[in-house]
């Protein structure tokens, strides 16, 4: 019985293919899930020879020896509802709902509700649901960087910042990623706007009427208009940002996200920063607001040439 197990979850092609793409085509990596797979199911049906278990439970290790994972969860659910399960029943409850709901996967089971029962059972004492968390969290990685990636291509600044945020969320968010995600969408940012840049007369008109109202700006040094920066961006003695680069047109700005809502009620003093920024360089100055840690922009405020003054884009950023 133990063998057939182990090679009825080893030959299982719907989990082995799923795996290989989680692992990125690490077929090491594959062979090994597809060990630990065996050895889940293996070790519960070990149990049935130690002593009595819960009916709904055993009835759950016989529908996976079938490959029947739905009636497997099924099973392993109803027997949740038991108030009786000792220490061992309630770890092989978890591992059996955590493994039923990964080899069925999305969209039936969607990868975080996949993650957050196999954490759940990866917590008991002497689990082997592990690798499965580990599996799931290179399978958030790599369905998130294809939506960035999507995103970008199609120049949708907002739906690849969108998907960074929705993976900021979730539990134990590689935050090497998050930051190589977020260099990507500033690269295209940039990019975007340099590729775009409108010198007609309304724009040159606008940049000029800027400066007209900030006459002292392009005599400051350096030093002085980031003081004047930092000054600018503090409401009712509270600082709104914590760090300032300046660089040839554009002012860089961090930001703490827990000073965003408070960000997001006074934007007329970023409003007024970037058309300083424009009085001091004279050109289509920018700001780049930015949330400290991942890097993420929050917002990005420029010149809109209608009004003759800045206007602030918000970008998503999480709840």
């Amino acid at each position: 019985m133990i063998e057939f197990v182990g090679l009825r979850a080893a030959q299982d092609d719907e989990a082995l293919h799923r795996a290989a793409a989680y692992s990125g085509g690490n077929f090491f990596a594959l062979s090994r899930l597809a060990r630990v797979l065996a050895f889940m199911i293996i070790t519960m049906f070990a149990s049935v020879i130690s002593g009595c278990v819960n009916s709904e439970i055993a009835a759950g290790r016989a529908e996976l020896t079938k490959g029947n994972y739905g009636a497997a969860h099924e099973r392993f659910a109803a027997a949740g509802h038991s108030r009786k399960l000792s220490a061992s029943e309630q770890r092989e409850l978890a591992v059996g709902l955590c493994l039923t709901e990964f080899k069925l996967g999305q969209p039936e089971y969607p990868l975080a509700q996949q993650r957050q029962t196999c954490t759940a059972a990866a917590a008991q004492s002497r689990s082997s649901s592990a690798p499965i968390v580990s599996s799931i969290d290179a399978a958030e990685r790599a369905d998130i960087e294809a939506a960035v990636h999507s995103a970008l291509t199609a120049d949708d600044l907002a739906g690849a910042e969108g998907a960074v945020v929705r993976y900021q969320t979730f539990p134990g968010a590689d935050q090497n990623a998050i930051a190589r995600w977020s260099k990507q969408i500033w690269v295209t940012i940039e990019h975007d706007e340099n590729r775009g840049n409108n010198h007609d007369r309304h724009f040159l008109s606008a940049i000029a009427a800027i400066s007209r109202r900030y006459p002292k700006m392009r005599a400051m040094s350096d030093i002085a208009f980031k003081r004047w920066v930092m000054n600018n961006a503090t409401v009712s003695h509270t600082h709104l940002v914590d760090h300032v680069d300046l660089r040839d047109r554009t002012l860089d700005l961090q930001v703490a996200s827990r000073n965003l809502p408070n960000i997001a009620f006074n934007l007329d003093h970023f409003i007024r920063i970037n058309d300083a920024m424009v009085a001091r360089c004279r050109c289509d100055g920018r700001t780049n607001i930015a949330v400290e840690g991942s890097g993420l922009p929050a917002y990005l405020v420029r010149i809109d040439a209608d009004t003759r003054k800045s206007a602030a884009l918000v970008m998503p950023q999480p709840h």
